[in-house]
């Protein structure tokens, strides 16, 4: 049900199509005299979605007037991290948890310590990734158990996509959509001039990479019908695809924009399957920010970012990926279409549009608790 202010509860979530301003810089609140205090609860601070999603708008935070802290459980010993950050948890005001699931004793326990929660999620994380792609997740019931717990406890549950929004369900009390943002600043716009030798591209990390050698059949078909191709493999290994031409650009966190602005098409393929279903569609947003036409899987979030014959084409079989990159490949008119298409809906990405959206989040958050507690 849609409320006056225009977020949405139970069942539903925020379109993902919005207002290009939603909120001013203005500094939140004190609290108790002082500005706000948040935690921003990880596993671990260098895991790719913390740092995109998290670490990534800290800046405008702090210039919102929020004072932030990471707070990094790590790995293993359950119950003993909880109690070991007790004082760093109980000094502050609100809590987003970024794709951390706690026990229910450590629920209780946190409760006590600070009571103003967000789940933050970008992945499917109630299911375990599938060794290889098209395999079966496991579904294990804890997984699951503990991730609609955690749902039902935060005040607010932001999902990565409206496709994993939709996996988590009615358990939360309110469900917003906020797509990984990327600062557009950083992606210099790709020129795509009419070369011989075109450039597709990839990006992402090397435990993805077999959704990229699934495509071994079709590049290898592609090479054979005489498309002069070259795929770049932006990541920290090469895909094992033998009889493809392949350029291997170590990827950085400071030159992926540019090794992307270098190349003609970005190619995101996936399995569909419960975990891909899951996934935020990042590497079509940095496809999207470099003004890169995309030829995806019309999985999950894929389908939320690429828009068919606007910003790029869907693909589903081989067949279909073959003539999508067929297409694409000898027609560099519909590569600056489609790529300057892709440019502009990239606004709705945009970093200092998701860190405003963000702060409303907590700003509300905080509100409500201060409010129940009185």
């Amino acid at each position: 049900m849609a409320r006056p202010d225009g977020h949405l509860t139970n069942r539903r979530h925020s379109p993902a199509t919005v207002p290009p301003t939603v909120a001013t810089d203005r500094p939140l609140a004190l609290v108790r005299g002082r500005n706000p205090i948040v935690g921003l609860v990880t596993y671990d601070p260098s895991m790719p979605s913390f740092r995109l999603r998290m670490a990534a708008m800290r800046p405008l935070m702090e210039r919102s007037g929020i004072e932030v802290r990471t707070v990094a459980l790590g790995r293993g010993h359950e119950w003993l991290r909880v109690i070991r950050l007790a004082s760093e948890l109980r000094s502050c005001d609100l809590l987003i948890f970024q794709q951390v699931k706690l026990l229910a004793g450590e629920r209780v326990y946190v409760d006590r310590l600070c009571g103003s929660w967000i789940f933050d999620v970008d992945d499917a994380i109630m299911f375990r990734r599938p060794r290889r792609p098209r395999e079966t997740p496991s579904q294990a019931g804890w997984r699951r158990r503990r991730l609609r717990r955690m749902a039902e406890r935060c005040q607010i549950a932001v999902a990565g996509s409206r496709s994993l929004a939709g996996m988590i369900g009615p358990e939360a009390r309110r469900i917003e959509v906020l797509h990984t943002p990327v600062d557009l600043a950083a992606y210099p716009l790709a020129a795509l001039p009419r070369r011989e030798r075109v450039r597709l591209a990839w990006i992402g990390l090397a435990s993805n990479l077999c959704y990229l050698e699934s495509l071994e059949p079709v590049l290898r078909r592609l090479h054979s019908d005489g498309v002069d191709f070259e795929l770049r493999v932006i990541s920290d290994r090469l895909p094992q695809m033998n009889g493809i031409p392949c350029v291997h650009v170590p990827w950085s966190a400071s030159g992926e924009g540019t090794a992307l602005a270098s190349c003609d098409v970005g190619l995101a393929p996936l399995a569909d399957d419960l975990w891909t279903r899951g996934k935020a569609g990042y590497r079509c947003i940095q496809y999207a920010a470099a003004g890169l036409p995309a030829v995806a899987s019309p999985v999950g979030a894929n389908r939320e970012v690429v828009f068919d014959g606007e910003t790029g084409i869907w693909a589903g079989s081989h067949d279909e990926w073959h003539s999508a990159l067929l297409r694409l490949c000898s027609d560099a008119h519909l590569r600056e279409l489609l790529g300057t298409a892709a440019r502009l809906r990239a606004s709705r990405f945009e970093l200092s549009y998701y860190g405003r959206r963000y702060i409303r989040l907590i700003s509300s958050t905080i509100g409500l608790r201060r409010q129940s507690v009185r």
